[in-house]
């Protein structure tokens, strides 16, 4: 009698095991589900802010936008550099400095640039008043911040007055290649590319996203045409453009994980449910954006001389 309760017992706990267990296997597909929810929204969100900024031809709506994402960033970047090493930079006075650069490149394109000069020196002087340990860790990540994220974002607020779909051209490039890239690296990745820093970036993905980037190219070519291509870019010097944002921002978002491996970190940030931070979202485009601004000043110089 005694052996049936115990095998009575024993099944009924297999049954309810196996009912926790298909309970747990729900609630971890509805916790997936919500995931993918969140970050598609979050995605769109910012997707549609973004490119609203862009092709309103709207200056305000640009720089407001713009701006809020800088500070953002440099917020995000100096909170990650803080006691690195004892470091401690004067992150309030680096973004002050950042905004200030940013805008004064979209009121003065030509000499907007010139806006950095003076807080390079500001920089220096806060330094010597300052009671702290460290300088020399403090002004190199002062310095790196504005560098890294507030120079870029003042090249895109110049690639944006050339003409504002160079700039939706550029981010386009960049999300076309690197959807691209995955989609490749996930149906025929073999052979890691820089397995050290980023395990699962493949040789196969990369040239799938430089595939997709010449085909962005080609696309913009024939629709970007008249007067939303002041500069008169070929259809060479458009996939030109595409390749250059593949490549740069290929590398731009190995530097990111560089860094995010040595702090240790998944993610710089929460801006975006989902994607991380800002930093994270514009890895590509914040090493990009100079090369980019580059080569586009050299297309218009050299049409200009001929």
């Amino acid at each position: 009698m005694a052996k049936v309760n115990y095998l009575l017992v024993k099944r009924k706990i297999g049954i309810f095991a196996i009912c926790i267990n298909i309970t747990s296997n729900k609630d971890k597909k509805i916790v997936i589900v919500n995931n993918l929810v969140t970050r598609a929204l979050s995605g769109a969100i910012y997707v549609a802010a973004m490119i609203s900024a862009i092709v309103s031809e709207n200056t305000i709506l640009f720089a407001c936008i713009f701006t809020v994402t800088l500070a953002m960033g440099l917020r995000e970047f100096y909170s990650l550099c803080k006691n690195i090493n004892g470091a401690n930079p004067l992150d309030k006075l680096c973004i002050v400095a950042g905004i200030i650069a940013f805008l004064c490149s979209i009121v003065a394109p030509v000499y907007g640039f010139y806006a950095f000069l003076p807080f390079w020196a500001i920089l220096f002087i806060a330094e010597v008043f300052r009671k702290g340990e460290n300088p020399m860790h403090n002004l190199a990540f002062g310095l790196l911040g504005l560098m890294y994220v507030a120079f870029p974002f003042c090249c895109m607020s110049q690639i944006w007055q050339m003409g504002y779909y160079y700039l939706l051209a550029f981010y386009i490039f960049v999300w076309v290649s690197d959807t691209g890239a995955y989609c490749s690296g996930k149906l025929f990745g073999k052979h890691k590319m820089c397995e050290r820093i980023s395990p699962k970036k493949t040789w196969e993905g990369t040239t799938g996203g430089l595939v997709f980037s010449l085909i962005a190219g080609y696309i913009a070519s024939n629709l970007i045409t008249g007067v939303n291509n002041p500069l008169g870019l070929s259809t060479g010097l458009w996939m030109l453009f595409a390749a250059t944002s593949f490549a740069i921002g290929t590398l731009g978002d190995l530097v990111e994980s560089v860094f995010k491996r040595y702090l240790g970190i998944k993610d710089s940030g929460k801006f975006l449910p989902g994607h991380g931070g800002v930093l994270d979202r514009f890895d590509s485009a914040l090493l990009g954006a100079p090369f980019i601004l580059f080569l586009l000043t050299a297309i218009k110089l050299c049409s200009e001389m001929l």
